[in-house]
């Protein structure tokens, strides 16, 4: 078999990753708002957290309270670094031949900053959030879906993936969670992969991901050279 053959094979698996808590190990939002809203936010989260209001509700509602100047915001996540194993782990995946994008609830002032400055170049989908004047933001969501209440609809923006892996740590990777292949885990979506029986690894970060992707793609593409002495089964032993 040609290498470009080879490549061919496992074309059709790709990684979506979540963005806060998971390449990133804080959530930048919670962040911002932490460092520059009116403290009404919290009652807001308070009334998600309860189910009373959609995601999407949650964070229009909660970005109307920012009040912060552009640079204010540039400068407060400037302090942010990312998991140092990320730029790692999305050169071993291309290596690999998959494709690796990000999807997240999050928002484009945080997250787009932050990849350039760890030098990442990956498609993003996510909500947005610009200034309106007066120090004060607005968030727009242009990723949704019906019948979804979250800013981006995870499930739409990879739709038609073929094999899908997963790499997320909350309540919004729950349902795509439901549809992928197979999924690396942190936090609470650890805790639910657990409780639906979903194929998945708990990890702490992309450290983790990476010594197991050998195995992953054995098993997700077996015209690879097999990862010797480790199967699905041993990950979740």
């Amino acid at each position: 078999m040609t290498i470009g053959n080879l490549m061919h094979v496992i074309s059709r698996l790709h990684f979506a990753l979540d963005f806060d808590g998971t390449i990133c190990p804080i959530d930048t939002t919670d962040f911002l708002l932490e460092s520059f809203a009116e403290p009404e936010w919290r009652g807001i989260e308070d009334r998600w957290q309860a189910g009373e209001i959609s995601s999407r509700e949650c964070l229009a509602a909660q970005v109307a309270l920012i009040r912060a100047s552009e640079e204010e915001v540039r400068r407060a996540l400037s302090t942010i670094t990312l998991d140092p194993d990320v730029p790692r782990f999305v050169a071993a995946a291309r290596r690999y031949g998959a494709d690796v994008s990000v999807v997240s609830d999050g928002f484009d002032v945080s997250i787009l900053p932050l990849l350039a400055a760890a030098g990442l170049d990956l498609p993003v989908t996510c909500n947005r959030m610009a200034p309106v004047g007066g120090n004060r933001w607005a968030a727009s969501f242009s990723n949704g879906n019906e019948g979804c209440g979250s800013g981006t609809c995870k499930c739409a923006a990879t739709d038609g993936k073929r094999q899908l892996v997963l790499i997320g740590d909350g309540r919004s990777d729950f349902c795509l969670a439901r549809r992928a292949d197979f999924v690396f885990a942190k936090g609470s979506l650890a805790a639910y992969c657990a409780e639906e029986s979903l194929p998945h690894l708990a990890v702490s970060g992309f450290a983790d991901v990476l010594a197991f992707l050998p195995v992953l793609i054995s098993e997700m593409s077996p015209t690879l050279p097999a990862a010797t002495g480790t199967s699905f089964e041993d990950l979740n032993a």
